[in-house]
């Protein structure tokens, strides 16, 4: 069985001769949540998990997979949205009640509210002025961020009926805002479900009059 991310980070910084404070230098990351996250008391958030990768200079794909979460091999990323799709099932099934308002209804009414954000204006600018930088904050990788870049350049471009950019521009929105119908910061399921929104939006472009 391998380690899991407490044991394995205490691993790595006994290897690399880095004490809990160093790390907590390199990644601006309190040093008591290290210690906490190393013992057991928590689990890191994506970010933290980008900002360790970086410090210690150890894959992220590596980090995510000692969360417990099921990594798929980085040669093949062709099934990711699904992957999150039962990801997602998964930790629903396991997780305390901070997920219990997860539901494909209620995601897919946000992603109708951001089909409107996303025919204005105002929508437009949010995705070019804003999608890079969550992108990078994210730190996330695979098919569905892949596909959140073609949507980007897409829109960027017009290319497409106004259908479609609205359909691309509302999984965009999705992306970057902040009003997840699973937020972010609960890692590892945050993200997941931009992934499933992702997968519905390419759904309704297979399927648009």
């Amino acid at each position: 069985m391998s380690q899991n991310i407490g044991d394995y980070l205490k691993e790595q910084l006994k290897e690399k001769h880095i004490s809990m404070r160093e790390l907590s230098k390199q990644t601006n990351i309190n040093v008591s949540t290290i210690s906490r996250i190393i013992n057991h008391k928590r689990k890191p958030t994506n970010q933290h998990l980008v900002e360790i990768s970086k410090a210690l200079d150890v894959p992220f794909d590596e980090l995510l997979q000692r969360t417990g979460l099921p990594v798929k091999s980085s040669e093949n990323h062709t099934n990711d949205i699904q992957t999150s799709i039962v990801m997602i099932d998964q930790f629903l099934e396991q997780s305390d009640d901070h997920y219990d308002s997860f539901s494909m209804e209620k995601l897919k009414k946000q992603l109708d509210c951001y089909e409107k954000d996303a025919e204005t204006e105002e929508g437009r600018r949010l995705i070019l002025d804003t999608f890079h930088q969550k992108k990078e904050d994210a730190g996330a990788r695979g098919a569905y961020m892949k596909k959140l870049s073609t949507f980007f350049h897409r829109i960027c471009h017009k290319k497409g009926t106004r259908k479609e950019l609205i359909l691309m521009g509302a999984a965009l929105v999705y992306f970057i805002s902040t009003a997840d119908v699973i937020p972010d910061y609960l890692f590892p399921v945050g993200y997941l479900d931009d992934a499933v929104a992702v997968q519905v939006v390419m759904n309704a472009l297979a399927n648009k009059t």
